[in-house]
């Protein structure tokens, strides 16, 4: 009998049997067990899944997601409308408050006879003087554009308009004479006088001024810098949803703001003030702040053609010709008074 001895150095031979690969895509699925596709699946409870299915449809429905937020989100005008209706109350109860105090009856005692309340009404009849107001040259205002220049830019400050104008006052004018709906105005308001808004008609005036009359590139250079800075403050600061309609009317507000500023300022030139001037300002406002140049005359729209003559408060402007004028007419009643009798006026 023959032994045949197996080294336990020899090696082993493993066999495999080969599998032919996937022909088809029939195949191929059987071979991955995805016969079928897509398998069945079976859940517990349909209707609790069906419940929470609908649940969630009616929560992130627009009705939902809106009577949610306006019932507590709070909104932006709601300030503005509780500050009015008080504003309200409290002028109620002033004007009561004063009525009261200005009858005859609570002030003096009834008991007084007439005839002492007489002799009050002349006593104070004759303590009563008239006090005359005495113009000089020195309070005289510079009214043309010639007389004025800018007095340097400071990286900390505003230049203050000339003749002490106040931007937010100007500001108010024009949103007044553009025929705002109440709604819009209390909103608006306070995106027009914010300190962005201020600033951009402060730093926008004073280039213009610049750029028109007295150049001076360095201080226009930083002027520029600084109302970039200031636009976008103002862009930032504007809700997602109110940028559209507010920066469609907000440069043609500022080029307003810009002229009206220079003809309260410097009626004396207002010439200088005519429709070309009004073209350039209002297409150098609006490529600024929309890169979108106006339509041609846009500024035939603008309902300040009074400003001429009037100032923004509604008074009648006087020029510096019939000011001085006053001032002489004032000097020669002051010279022909008797020197005994001029302390006894003032």
């Amino acid at each position: 009998m023959t032994v045949h001895l197996i080294s336990p150095w020899t090696p082993r031979v493993h066999y495999r049997i080969k599998q032919e690969p996937p022909r088809t895509i029939e195949e191929f699925l059987k071979l991955q067990n995805w016969d079928y596709w897509p398998r069945d699946i079976t859940l517990k409870d349909v209707d609790k899944w069906s419940y929470s299915l609908n649940k969630i449809k009616e929560d992130s429905s627009f009705i939902s997601i809106y009577s949610h937020l306006w019932g507590n989100v709070p909104r932006v005008y709601d300030a503005a409308l509780l500050m009015d209706s008080r504003l309200e109350e409290c002028s109620a109860l002033v004007k009561e408050h004063a009525s009261k105090l200005f009858e005859w009856g609570h002030v003096f005692c009834k008991k007084r006879s007439p005839e002492r309340l007489q002799k009050y009404k002349a006593a104070l009849g004759k303590c009563h003087k008239k006090k005359k107001i005495m113009l000089s040259d020195e309070m005289e205002t510079k009214k043309n554009i010639e007389d004025c220049s800018f007095s340097g830019f400071k990286a900390d400050e505003l230049t203050h308009l000339p003749r002490h104008l106040d931007a937010k006052r100007i500001y108010l004018f024009i949103l007044k004479s553009r025929n705002f709906d109440e709604k819009h105005l209390k909103v608006w308001k306070t995106h027009f006088l914010s300190q962005a808004s201020v600033a951009l008609l402060h730093d926008s005036f004073w280039w213009w001024f610049l750029h028109k009359f007295k150049p001076d590139r360095e201080n226009q250079d930083f002027l520029f810098d600084r109302i970039s800075e200031s636009y976008v403050i103002l862009f930032m600061s504007i809700p997602l949803y109110r940028k559209d309609a507010f920066f469609r009317v907000y440069p043609d507000c500022l080029a307003q703001a810009i002229y009206a500023t220079f003809q309260e300022a410097f009626p004396d030139s207002s010439d200088l003030f005519n429709d070309e001037f009004k073209e350039e300002l209002g297409n150098n406002i609006s490529l600024w702040l929309s890169g979108l140049r106006p339509r041609r005359g846009f500024w035939t729209q603008w309902k300040l053609k009074e400003l001429a003559t009037t100032t923004i408060h509604g008074s009648l402007k006087t020029s510096s010709k019939s000011l001085m004028e006053q001032i002489t007419r004032s000097n020669e009643r002051i010279t022909n008074i008797p020197l005994c009798c001029r302390w006894s006026r003032v």
